[in-house]
């Protein structure tokens, strides 16, 4: 299938869908943690697509669209940190959060693959 827009990108899709159930897992933190914890873990999550979607626009530039994706990259691992401290604190199933981990650890292995072998078209 043809990439006609950020859309088509399969890291697009998991990180938007990881951002989509972050956001429901965050509700069950402790109240205390909201401007904390809670509003990382929003603003990673959410970061990543939103990252994806503008260096994809700015892909005439590799060296614009992998400043993006290694943004996008550098949001992911934090994801990793946020929830394995959600776990390690108990606000988070460990069956959940090791699922969240791993699929946040395939996002970085592709946004790694998409860093070192996007071209310019």
């Amino acid at each position: 299938m043809a990439i006609k827009s950020f859309l088509d990108l399969d890291v697009y899709k998991e990180s938007f869908q990881l951002s989509l159930e972050v956001d429901d897992v965050v509700k069950t933190f402790p109240v205390r943690e909201k401007f904390l914890l809670t509003d990382q873990c929003l603003r990673a999550s959410r970061s990543i697509p939103a990252q994806i979607a503008e260096g994809y626009s700015k892909r005439q530039s590799i060296k614009e669209f992998r400043k993006f994706m290694n943004g996008a990259l550098a949001e992911a691992n934090e994801m990793i940190n946020h929830l394995s401290f959600a776990k390690a604190k108990g606000y988070i199933l460990e069956e959940k959060a090791n699922d969240l981990i791993k699929r946040y650890h395939i996002v970085g292995r592709k946004l790694s693959r998409l860093i070192t072998n996007w071209k310019n078209y």
